[in-house]
């Protein structure tokens, strides 16, 4: 009989410990690296830590800066599960995981973006002015054989931003 009663409450515990800890409320303001999943298990992770979810919210308002362009770059979902670095003008490289997105704020003016897959580059110029957005997007497909094909996508903002609000904000720059 006691037997039966300590197994009872010691499930009932395991049950209120296991439920309370799906109520642990979301830290919206933590920074930490972001990690793509694909089918429930994670396939690749940033090395630097990603904006909160609150600049994640925010930054998906897609809103412009008065004083500078506003550059989306976002990686398509179903390309890989490697890194692929972009770069500004040659400047340093930043990391960019599938389905994450890179808000970048420019000087205005012409622009060259790059990134680098397999040994060949892919360069895409883009003119701006301030207050304006712009949203870019990179796919591809990686093969089980070893073959990929990636690409500046030439989709308009507007079918770039479905991909975007999918997406999450990996990096937040300015290079003003």
């Amino acid at each position: 009989m006691t037997i039966n009663w300590i197994t009872k409450t010691l499930v009932i515990s395991a049950c209120v410990l296991g439920i309370s800890g799906c109520a642990t409320p979301v830290d919206r303001l933590a920074e930490k690296p972001y990690c793509h999943t694909d089918r429930g298990t994670n396939a690749i992770c940033t090395k630097d830590v990603a904006p909160s979810l609150a600049n994640d919210e925010e930054a998906k308002s897609f809103t412009s800066a008065p004083d500078a362009l506003t550059v989306y770059v976002v990686r398509y979902w179903r390309e890989g599960h490697h890194p692929l670095d972009v770069s500004v003008d040659g400047g340093a490289a930043m990391e960019t995981v599938p389905n994450s997105m890179i808000r970048l704020r420019l000087k205005e003016g012409t622009h060259k973006l790059t990134f680098s897959v397999n040994g060949k580059t892919f360069d895409r110029t883009i003119t701006g002015a301030k207050g304006e957005v712009r949203l870019l997007g990179i796919t591809g497909t990686d093969w089980i054989w070893g073959s990929s094909s990636h690409a500046w996508t030439n989709d308009t903002d507007e079918q770039v931003k479905p991909h975007a609000l999918r997406s999450r904000l990996i990096k937040d720059k300015s290079l003003l």
